[in-house]
């Protein structure tokens, strides 16, 4: 099973898990606050069918009964109990300033007109929400009804351990989910590692080739253009035919040392030595190789523009950031045909340091920048196609990357970002 397969497989089992708890979470709850609604109802029909056979005699009384029962507690979370005529007059009340005042209650209306007991909500004066359950009964030959208003607080236990018990689910659900990423994470690290390893052999495979072939090539290559070298010598002192022979001679010369070049260049890919870090200023190094590029070739078609080059000590391989210096540089001179500039910057983002070089050349089209990393893709007449390749590997032994930005006729920008400390 592939990699991905299992990410998919592992996915849909976290998703079908989160499902159930959720599903289980809700019933749950649903369950619970239908139980809670019913222990408040029983509780409130309880008093209310206890209360019903004595409430002749608790009219009759001049005492306040059901303030009695409240302050005694005779019943646990009752917030007040009440007794109303059919036209809404309250007869009887908990709170004695509340008796003789009439409401106008959906809630009575609907028990009298049902003759069945019927509960819900109300809001009191002080903002409580409580549960009411409306008795309807008979009293001295009138219809009345009996009113118990219960706190709501001390039946919330039910739905306390229903949401606790939700809160515990979505915990474990984020903890299964959070797993599941770092484990989807190192799944993923796991594959692009042995990847690694994989490219990692087959480059070295293609090295050793690239090695024993550079080595093979060389030998012969060597004899070549050693004796092209003394026909040249030879042909000098010839008085016929010498200026043909001469400039023939100079095409093998020429043709023998650009494959000396390949060789060269394919040793040094398929060879990238430990890195060595030392402690320098990238400035020093910059003008270093600005001023060895001025030495080697003829710079008056351009200009180079050096901004924001103040001293930034780096820990790193002096040798191999300078070949990568050197050859882009190259890259960007190379890409002006009449006049042009290179500008290099440089800046510091934490722990990492950007080198930029940008230049208004002929660019690179969407299909050159695509292929511009692969070995021995190159548009020029004379390139191995290796320049990028070498740079890429030089860059991933000091732990660099690179980017590039380019358009075609508008000129390139590459980005190399290194570590400030190897």
């Amino acid at each position: 099973m592939t990699t991905k397969n299992i990410i998919y497989l592992f996915t849909a089992l976290l998703i079908t898990v989160t499902l159930l708890f959720v599903l289980s979470n809700y019933f749950t709850y649903k369950n619970a606050l239908t139980a809670y609604e019913d222990s408040m109802k029983l509780h409130a029909l309880g008093i209310a069918l206890t209360l019903e056979p004595t409430l002749s005699d608790i009219l009759n009384r001049e005492r306040n009964i059901f303030a009695e029962i409240i302050k005694e507690g005779r019943w646990e979370g009752i917030a007040y109990i009440a007794l109303y005529t059919s036209e809404g007059l309250t007869i009887k009340h908990s709170n004695e300033n509340l008796i003789n005042k009439k409401i106008d209650d959906d809630l009575i209306k609907k028990a009298l007109k049902s003759g069945e007991p019927v509960n819900g909500y109300l809001i009191l004066g002080t903002g409580e929400n409580v549960f009411v359950l409306n008795l309807p009964t008979f009293v001295e030959k009138s219809h009345v009804v009996l009113r118990v208003a219960l706190h709501r607080y001390p039946f919330e236990n039910i739905l306390r351990q229903a949401r606790f018990q939700a809160l515990s689910s979505a915990v474990v659900v984020i903890i299964l989910w959070i797993t599941g990423f770092f484990f989807i994470k190192a799944l993923k690290q796991s594959e692009a590692l042995s990847k690694a390893i994989e490219e990692r052999q087959r480059l070295a495979l293609l090295g050793e080739i690239s090695s024993r072939l550079a080595h093979e090539i060389r030998n012969p290559l060597g004899s070549i253009k050693g004796f092209a070298q003394l026909i040249l010598e030879e042909i000098k002192k010839l008085t016929s035919h010498s200026q043909d022979l001469e400039e023939y001679s100079k095409i093998i010369i020429k043709e023998a040392k650009r494959l000396e070049s390949l060789t060269d260049d394919l040793l040094q890919y398929s060879r990238i030595k430990e890195s060595k870090p030392e402690t320098f200023d990238l400035k020093d190094l910059i003008l270093e190789c600005v001023n060895n590029i001025k030495a080697n070739i003829n710079l008056k078609k351009v200009d180079f523009r050096l901004s924001n080059i103040d001293s930034l000590f780096i820990e790193t391989d002096y040798n191999k950031l300078k070949q990568v210096l050197i050859n882009l540089i190259y890259n960007s001179i190379e890409s002006i045909d009449e006049r042009g500039f290179v500008e290099i910057n440089y800046s510091q983002k934490n722990r990492l340091v950007e080198i930029s070089i940008s230049d208004n050349g002929c660019g690179m089209d969407e299909e050159t920048l695509k292929n511009a990393f692969r070995p021995f893709f190159t548009t020029k007449a004379q390139g191995t196609g290796l320049g990028l390749a070498i740079v890429e590997n030089l860059l991933k032994a000091i732990g660099g990357t690179i980017k590039l930005q380019s358009k075609a006729k508008e000129g390139t920008t590459v980005k190399i970002t290194i570590p400030k400390n190897l």
